[in-house]
């Protein structure tokens, strides 16, 4: 009953209702920011459904035998009966064809999807020499010199990415790597789900669940009916039932805009036939290096502890508000304060020196923790290279945070109100 009347408290704010549609129309936006390569990313789930995604000798075998049939359309519609196309990127280049209109509509856009076909056609061929011409010693001695970093520092760089190379050479065993997914260098579409809309997602929840949080938490000293509240026979423990009240109005939210965003972003993409390929998968590749994750994970797995990880962070920030509400009694004032504390948390590992290991323990907090979410479990951040980064940072926060929670709670009990 005390838990619904902390909720009702909620309801009178329309505030948030609005703040939440405006969220959602925003990551809408983000979402739809790459519309225009649906036709284009058709194109492989037609693949998929056609040959699986695994790439292999029989696939290849299959494919190329398609690919072949493919070419010899290309010959016969291409307006010069004197060349003969390897290719149908070719015939596409062909200026001609564009400023003579010498292709109908219907057989242009068949050219265009072949040339498609055709990229990933050649690229599957190339992944073996792709892998062989990784040089992990390389990369780390690239990452030492743009950072600086010099001594220790320049040293665990080098140590993480032996253990990399050995997770590497454990991918290409495995053939995680050679699986077809949507081409990463042309469509970005890791990026696009993991790290626009990811961030967007983390920042816009943040601030919700700072606002619900403060709001609840400090709701009598504001109304200045602190003096009879807590002094009811519920009392102090009254700081349990809101922090309940919080949880579950802060899980809706959360569980609304994640599933909304992620919804839209689905029904939007087609990934269907994709959900169990590698998340490490050579085409997925958006930089030189390849996404190199920690653990064999699929698709679909990546996305759950995506999701996990947002939600799990977030709790974390409603813990970090709660304690300061304690402290400050005010929704605008915590607001502020919390602030401060996630530039601290961003801001204070720049200026850690790059000749010490205390540059990558200083990462350890959750707010540098959201800035990357497209790199979670990769190998790939300088910073955030280490195997076990995101379960240290998540345990030892829960830690802290409990230990400080409980104690402000405690201090609470005995405090004066005024």
């Amino acid at each position: 009953m005390i838990i619904k009347e902390e909720l009702l408290k909620l309801v009178k704010m329309p505030i948030i209702p609005v703040i939440i549609l405006f969220f959602m129309a925003l990551n809408t936006v983000i979402v739809m920011s790459h519309s225009y390569f649906k036709e284009d990313l058709s194109v492989l789930t037609d693949l998929v459904d056609t040959y699986g995604y695994e790439i292999n000798e029989n696939m290849m075998k299959e494919f190329g035998k398609d690919y072949q049939d493919k070419i010899a359309w290309v010959n016969e519609v291409a307006p010069d009966d004197n060349k003969v196309y390897q290719h149908s990127s070719e015939l596409l280049s062909d200026d001609s064809i564009h400023y003579e209109n010498r292709l109908s509509n219907s057989d242009y856009q068949r050219l265009l999807k072949y040339s498609i076909i055709e990229g990933y056609y050649l690229t599957a061929q190339d992944i073996d020499k792709a892998y062989d011409s990784i040089d992990l010693d390389g990369s780390a001695e690239y990452l030492i010199r743009m950072y600086g970093f010099t001594d220790s520092a320049a040293e665990e760089i080098r140590a993480q990415y032996q253990k990399l190379a050995l997770r590497l050479d454990e991918i290409i065993d495995n053939g995680e790597h050679k699986n077809l997914f949507f081409t990463g260098k042309i469509y970005k579409m890791h990026s696009l789900l993991f790290k626009d809309i990811g961030r967007a997602l983390i920042f816009e929840l943040m601030i919700l669940v700072v606002l619900i949080t403060a709001t609840i938490t400090n709701y009598e000293f504001e109304h200045r009916t602190a003096l009879v509240t807590y002094t009811t026979k519920r009392g102090r423990k009254l700081i349990i039932d809101k922090l309940i009240a919080a949880m579950i109005t802060n899980g809706c939210v959360m569980f609304g805009l994640i599933g909304m965003t992620l919804g839209a972003f689905f029904l939007t993409y087609d990934y269907s036939g994709l959900w169990n390929v590698p998340i490490s998968n050579f085409f997925n590749t958006e930089m030189p290096l390849p996404y190199i994750s920690w653990w064999n994970l699929s698709f679909i797995e990546y996305v759950v502890f995506f999701v996990l990880f947002i939600v799990i962070t977030q709790l974390l920030f409603m813990g970090v508000c709660l304690i300061l509400s304690i402290y400050l009694k005010n929704t605008y004032l915590v607001f502020f304060a919390f602030l401060i504390l996630l530039g601290l948390g961003i801001a204070i590992p720049g200026f850690a020196s790059m000749n010490s290991k205390l540059v990558f323990l200083l990462h350890f907090n959750p707010f540098a923790f959201i800035l990357n979410p497209h790199e979670w479990l990769m190998g790939n951040g300088p910073f955030t290279i280490h195997r076990y980064y995101e379960i240290v940072t998540i345990v030892v926060w829960v830690f802290l945070l409990g230990i400080v929670g409980s104690y402000s709670v405690y201090r609470f009990y005995r405090q004066q109100l005024q």
